[in-house]
């Protein structure tokens, strides 16, 4: 029976592979076969609901036909597909199975040529690893009429009836064919064998390997999203401007290394350079001349805002220089005695603004009356002055 069971799994697969060799191929003739994009945990499960036979494979199946060995069989199932290729499924599969067993079974009934008849409840709960062999090689195509899935899976199989039962750890093979009926319905054909220990069915005479062939037909129902998008090519992005702009920034900081060495050559050279010691040239206060008018001894504003001025960037620049005041009168005008007394009276008047009006020590004041023995100007009118020099 597993021999033919498998003989019927690679028709099956063959004659799929024929039936669907044109489906999904774009203007070339090349398959489209992904990559796709992963959807959410929500997209692409389905559930599932089967009914069939069950064929058990025990120790006296060559003691009865195979007719008399057929159990009603029932699954139910939750998958979800991972990727357009693979899943996985949490299945209950089961419901009856029958056959021979020995006087010492625990499922024993009545006599059969011999042998005792046995028939006991069967449960597989199972989780699965689906491939979808179609999606897998051709390519995905969501319309495609028959989609063929191999799967293999281990589970937790128990057996009962006549009071007793029996738990194992059951292998789980077979091939899940689907048929498009709409969008989210499909009809189901799936073929199953079923692989537990000897004593499943209460019998330890035999082979140390039993297990159960089941066919079962029935329909899926798809949940959320059923399709998956192939990933979208991606322009390569441009680093054009990012590689511009670290250049010009190589290019500035190489120019600021630049002048950084040669402000620090600099430095260094000043460092190293001697000292030049500049020497204070003294300045020396330019003489100053503050005339009168013709027969007076004082003077009006203009003379006298000249006369702050000199002391103040002059006469107080220099703290140590000694001025001296000559009178003056011009020898046009006037005879030589009252020349002689006017030059008096007005280096008198000056020298008396500078001591009590600007605070001049007399130590650093010379006093001097010339008369008009000493014109200096052409001008008479120039001749009646104070020179501060």
């Amino acid at each position: 029976m597993k021999k033919k069971f498998i003989a019927v799994a690679l028709i099956l697969s063959s004659v799929c592979a024929m039936a669907q060799q044109k489906e999904n191929r774009n203007e070339s003739g090349q398959r489209f076969r992904g990559p796709y994009e992963t959807n959410s945990f929500w997209s692409n499960w389905y559930i599932g609901v089967g009914g069939g036979i069950n064929v058990y494979e025990g120790e006296y199946d060559n003691k009865t036909s195979v007719g008399n060995r057929i159990a009603p069989a029932l699954d139910v199932s939750l998958g979800k597909w991972i990727t357009p290729s693979y899943g996985i499924r949490l299945q209950y599969a089961g419901l009856k199975a029958k056959g021979l067993t020995g006087e010492s079974g625990m499922y024993a009934k009545g006599m059969h040529r011999g042998y005792y008849k046995e028939e006991f409840n069967v449960s597989n709960l199972h989780a699965d690893f689906m491939w979808n062999w179609s999606n897998g090689f051709i390519g995905f195509n969501e319309k495609r009429v028959w989609n063929v899935i191999p799967y293999v899976g281990f589970g937790w199989a128990r057996s009962w009836g006549n009071s007793t039962h029996d738990n194992e750890i059951a292998a789980n093979i077979g091939i899940l064919n689907t048929f498009r009926l709409g969008k989210r319905v499909d009809l189901t054909l799936e073929g199953r064998q079923m692989i537990v220990k000897e004593c499943f069915d209460g019998t330890m005479d035999g082979s140390k390997g039993e297990g159960m062939s089941s066919v079962t037909l029935g329909l899926n129902v798809k949940l959320g999203k059923t399709r998956f998008e192939r990933v979208k090519k991606v322009a390569p992005a441009d680093y054009s401007s990012y590689n511009e702009r670290i250049n010009a920034l190589r290019a500035k900081n190489h120019a600021l290394n630049t002048e950084a060495q040669r402000l620090a050559a600099e430095l260094e050279a000043a460092k190293n350079r001697k000292l030049e010691v500049v020497s204070e040239s003294k300045v020396s206060a330019s003489p100053v001349a503050l005339f009168f008018k013709i027969g007076k001894a004082t003077l009006d504003q203009k003379e006298l805002t000249n006369l702050d001025f000199y002391v103040k960037n002059a006469i107080n620049a220099d703290k140590n220089k000694i001025f001296t005041l000559v009178g003056s009168a011009d020898k046009a005008t006037g005879s030589k005695d009252v020349n002689q007394h006017l030059s008096e009276q007005r280096m008198e008047y000056v020298y008396n603004l500078l001591v009590n009006k600007y605070g001049i020590t007399p130590k650093r004041l010379v006093k001097k009356a010339e008369g008009d023995t000493n014109n200096r100007f052409s001008e008479p009118e120039l001749n009646r002055v104070v020179i501060v020099e």
